[in-house]
């Protein structure tokens, strides 16, 4: 099978740190459902261009570099390689970001475990990984933003959804929460038509 996944928050544990970070520097106190990476857009009483200043000195200063894999992220992607399905990485982040996101995934030991890792090119970002995974013909996606997750099911693509605070909301069946990596493989396990992992 084909299987598209995000990168941040799905396999690098990133939103909850970068929203810590935004929460001391503009003093505000954002909760965690409210996270989100353009949170400029939705607080217009921090001025967009501080946000974007802020934001790269976070890239300047090693953020994503420095980011933890969420547990059991490493070995449930080596279990999917080995398993013969093909994974894809497509991720909001811009290509500007491109050689941090491959040295990071090198770092972490999974960067050969990918066919390939897409930035997205476009705006919205839903709509960026929503064509990207009907492109590539995908047979799911894992993902932890509810709108692009929403955007990937219309193309009838299944996703499987990493439950966190800031993507909560009503559901289609063909998304479904999960709260673990292991959980993710039994998913595909039982996707897949058998009781065992792939």
């Amino acid at each position: 099978m084909k299987i598209g996944i995000d990168l941040d928050d799905v396999l690098a544990d990133s939103l909850p740190h970068y929203l810590q970070a935004f929460n001391g520097r503009f003093g505000v106190e954002i909760q965690l459902a409210d996270a989100a990476w353009r949170l400029a857009d939705r607080f217009p009483q921090i001025p967009r261009q501080e946000a974007d200043d802020f934001f790269s000195e976070l890239i300047t200063d090693g953020f994503f570099s420095s980011r933890s894999l969420i547990p059991h992220a490493k070995e449930a992607v080596e279990t999917l390689a080995d398993g013969g399905h093909d994974l894809y990485i497509i991720t909001g982040r811009t290509p500007r970001d491109e050689q941090i996101t491959m040295d990071w995934l090198a770092r972490v030991g999974v960067r050969s475990h990918f066919e390939a890792v897409v930035h997205r090119t476009c705006d919205p970002v839903e709509r960026h990984k929503a064509d990207v995974a009907s492109g590539l013909g995908l047979g799911l996606f894992i993902e932890d933003e509810l709108a692009v997750a929403l955007a990937v099911a219309d193309t009838a693509i299944p996703v499987l959804l990493f439950d966190r605070p800031w993507n909560q909301g009503p559901l289609p069946d063909t998304v479904r929460r999960i709260e673990s990596w292991p959980e993710a493989l039994a998913q595909i396990a039982a996707l897949n038509g058998n009781g065992a992992h792939p």
